[in-house]
């Protein structure tokens, strides 16, 4: 599985298994090996790609699908709870989600803009 993780954001990065490889300083087929899950990167490789890739070790190890905990810093228990579910959805579900907030999001400019013209003072 840290293979698959591997390959994809390797991809995301439009990097070859050369380059990565080279930054790591190690050879291209242990690198390859890795993606192929034949063999686990140490544990200091392992902090040097999640550093390289802005995600968590945990996130490499497969332990969370949470790429990286800063983007949860001030969110509430439930906003946490919600955002781990929406990644969870599929891309025709979370354009449904997305049309649904747009449309609650209008409906709440228009009430917005409705209580502030009744509590604008009345000219004489």
């Amino acid at each position: 599985m840290v293979g698959y993780i591997l390959k994809k954001l390797r991809k995301e990065k439009r990097k070859t298994q050369d380059d990565i490889a080279l930054m790591l300083n190690i050879k291209r087929q242990t690198y390859s090996s890795y993606e192929r899950n034949k063999s686990l990167p140490d544990i200091n490789t392992l902090s040097i790609l999640a550093d390289y890739f802005n995600v968590s070790t945990d996130y490499l190890l497969c332990r969370t699908e949470i790429r990286n905990y800063d983007e949860f810093i001030g969110l509430q228990d439930d906003e946490q709870k919600l955002l781990n579910i929406y990644r969870k959805l599929s891309a025709d579900l979370k354009a449904e989600i997305r049309g649904e907030l747009h449309g609650i999001l209008k409906t709440i400019q228009q009430v917005d803009q409705s209580v502030a013209l009744t509590n604008e003072p009345k000219s004489n």
